[in-house]
């Protein structure tokens, strides 16, 4: 049980859902309390992880043992009730869970019910009201708690309970009491925590918001502003010191804080200004924040550290991968999961204490809006993408357009998030689709006339995708008789910091180049692979020292083994795969996996689905240190997908730039063994006897794959992510 509390604080709940099944294994039947506390746990862990069935089921144990211990137990039965009302609400149950809260307002209007016990049940009622956005009903509930809150001292609950009740009178419109509730919630937390606090901050947010909405926009951007600068230099301060295992957590709102100073703005009418400026450097932070701290802490250690600490790295990312693989297999002894959990957190915390004595892990940040605009030439565009939900309202995808001779950024509406999910069903999800044909006409007018018009007469474009952006081609968008690619070199980036770091797309040095590999029997063999390489070596040679690896030689190991020594260029020619927890067809070796860096990555020789053998993941390619290498081309299906978040998109484009990789060439959707035959040949002919440059060449690739084969989902699928 113990294990399973220090995990769910570490907001590692497959973990902690772990330890609590162990734990619940082995407590003798006549522990009714322990048995009700692991249950309790396991409810809310499952809850985070989305598995409402499971949490349903615990929390159905839970409700039995309370009614079976009899009314000593009233108010534990009280908020068992609510907390299983919230659940239901989760799975629609709108009815069920409606029922379940009269039964708690059945137990707290019982005579002798404390105060304390009324304040809860109001809260939590409030709570799961708005969840079903009754907010009439939340408002009602959360104003009593807040008259009972009243009646004793204060404390950090007193200031959620009146963020609570001044969201539900937002929502109801009542923005004057709104901006009074949160007002009061600001002084709660300046006498509770001071106002260098996290607490009196976020009020201050609530209270820019309430601001903006009663049209005091200048008051209301002044005290956001103050905010963001706290939050940011509050972010920059600890993650120097924090342990990779922690970060998450403690980024948690203070992200959504920053990155929802765009959505202000939009509604505020900024666009150009000060204010404008301050919500994209707030955007250009927090894009890929985890990723760019991991790395940067990384290459802190390999060039400052002793060789104890070098090597610790190591060992923590073998570590991970071994507690995730203990996770999912039901033999592994518990034992070891505690240990290796135990490891993970000791050799974690001694590293970051490292990284902070040898330098700073977030001068990433240092990068901001001037340094990105500086980087560009006067006929070059950046589009950073971004997007949001508005209440009431589905996700609104805006970008904001960056030029060398423009002293803020200007923001633009690009469309409607529910558009494209439109157009997706109405190709049945065939990404590649979505370039001919009617839903071509439609991404014309839905995406590419905005963006026509923002691009004007620029020649070069970079642009950093947000949300399902990663997974839309813009280049291969219709643009009259031509392509938007066809007037404009497009470049996509991982983030728009790439800008002031570009080295110009220069490649020499080694390749070591996979294909023609040998597979199990459960996956097919690829007829084209071993040509493909076998002529990228040829065109290649002797400009590059490449070695091919064929048959049974591609193994995983033979491409772990790389690391630290990596060649300039990586070419894989086999299989990728990519699946979600929830795919009706991932493989049995993949079950139970719930991280997309665990479910996405390459096939190797003797590899096999079944078994597991031979698959070379996202993480395990994150583990490497490839700082040397310049290309990793995957010349593979579906390489380029993954899970989008808010940090970028998890599998293995977020896999190799973790590694180190400048550039990755993928497919975003199922290849053609032919057209991929010929892109390659000829992007790696323009690389080492043509221009010379790796932009071009991928444009030239790209451009002689469709002068063969006019349709894009031959060459459209093809992206390069610098």
């Amino acid at each position: 049980m113990e294990a399973g509390k220090y995990a769910k604080t570490d907001m590692n709940y497959p973990l902690a859902s772990y330890f609590y099944e162990e734990a619940l294994s082995l407590i003798p039947q006549d522990s009714i309390v322990d048995i009700y506390i692991v249950n309790a746990n396991l409810r809310d862990v499952n809850k985070k992880l989305g598995q409402y069935d499971k949490a349903i089921h615990n929390g159905r144990k839970c409700l039995d043992i309370l009614k079976n211990l009899g009314q000593g137990v009233k108010t534990d039965l009280m908020e068992d009730y609510i907390i299983f009302a919230d659940i239901l609400t989760c799975q629609r149950e709108y009815l069920k869970a409606e029922c379940y809260l009269d039964s708690a307002l059945q137990i707290v209007s019982l005579p002798g019910i404390h105060m304390a016990y009324k304040k809860k049940f109001s809260t939590l009622a409030g709570i799961i009201y708005s969840h079903i956005n009754k907010w009439a009903m939340a408002e009602s509930a959360f104003d009593l708690a807040v008259k009972i809150s009243q009646k004793f001292r204060e404390s950090d609950d007193t200031q959620t309970t009146l963020n609570l009740y001044g969201n539900s009178l937002f929502h109801n419109n009542k923005y004057e009491e709104a901006l009074k509730t949160y007002e009061k919630q600001r002084d709660v937390c300046d006498r509770l925590f001071g106002k260098n606090s996290r607490e009196y901050q976020w009020a201050n947010y609530c209270i820019a918001n309430m601001l903006a909405y009663l049209g005091r926009i200048g008051e209301g951007s002044a005290t956001y502003r103050e905010a963001i600068g706290w939050y940011k230099n509050k972010i920059l301060n600890d993650l120097q010191s924090i342990p990779s295992t922690e970060r998450e957590k403690y980024l948690d709102n203070m992200i959504e804080l920053l990155q929802n100073a765009i959505s202000f703005g939009i509604e505020a009418k900024y666009n150009e200004d000060e204010f404008t400026g301050l919500a994209y450097n707030s955007l250009l932070l927090t894009k890929g924040l985890l990723l760019a701290t991991e790395k940067s802490t990384e290459s802190i250690i390999r060039e400052n550290g002793t060789s104890n600490e070098i090597a610790a790295l190591t060992t923590l990312k073998q570590l991970k991968t071994d507690l995730a693989n203990l996770l999912v297999n039901p033999d592994s002894n518990p034992k070891d999961v505690l240990n290796t959990y135990a490891k993970i957190k000791t050799i974690d915390v001694q590293l970051a204490n490292a990284c902070a004595r040898y330098g700073n892990n977030t001068s990433f940040a240092a990068i901001g809006y001037k340094e990105v605009k500086n980087s560009l030439r006067d006929d070059e565009i950046l589009l950073d993408f971004a997007d949001f939900k508005p209440q009431s309202k589905s996700r609104q995808y805006v970008c904001y357009e960056i030029r060398k001779n423009q002293k803020y950024p200007k923001v633009h509406y690009v469309c409607n998030g529910a558009q494209i999910d439109s157009l997706l069903t109405l190709e049945k999800h065939n990404w590649g689709n979505l370039y001919s044909g009617e839903a071509a006409a439609d991404m014309t007018s839905i995406i590419g006339k905005p963006l026509k018009q923002i691009i004007g007469d620029a020649k070069t474009v970079y642009y950093v995708p947000s949300g399902i952006f990663h997974k839309l081609v813009i280049e291969a968008i219709p643009d009259g008789g031509n392509r938007l690619g066809d007037n404009h070199s497009f470049h996509r980036l991982s983030s728009a910091r790439e800008v002031a770091t570009d080295d110009k797309g220069k490649t020499k040095g080694s390749a070591q180049l996979y294909g023609g590999l040998t597979y199990g029997s459960d996956i097919k063999g690829l007829p084209h692979s071993l040509q493909e390489v076998n002529g990228i070596s040829k065109v290649i040679s002797p400009d590059i020292v490449s070695v091919t690896l064929s048959g049974n030689d591609g193994t995983k190991a033979s491409f772990t083994e790389l690391s630290n020594s990596a060649p300039d260029i990586i070419h894989f020619s086999t299989h990728g795969f990519f699946y979600t927890p929830t795919d009706r067809n991932v493989p049995s070796s993949l079950q139970g996996y719930n991280d997309a860096m665990y479910l996405s990555g390459l096939v190797m020789s003797g590899g096999s689905l079944t078994s597991r053998q031979g698959l070379l993941t996202a993480d395990e390619v994150s583990h490497c240190n490839l700082t040397n290498t310049s290309i990793a081309c995957l010349a593979s299906c579906h390489s380029g997908q993954g899970e989008v978040t808010a940090e970028g998109i998890y599998g293995l484009q977020r896999a190799f730039k973790k590694a180190g990789v400048k550039t990755v060439i993928m497919n975003l959707w199922e290849a053609s063994d032919v057209a991929t035959q010929y892109f390659m040949t000829n992007f790696y002919s323009d690389l080492i006897n043509g221009s010379k440059d790796r932009h071009k060449a991928f444009q030239y690739a790209r451009d002689e794959v469709r002068k063969k084969y006019q349709s894009p989902f031959y060459w459209a699928g093809f992206v390069m992510v610098d």
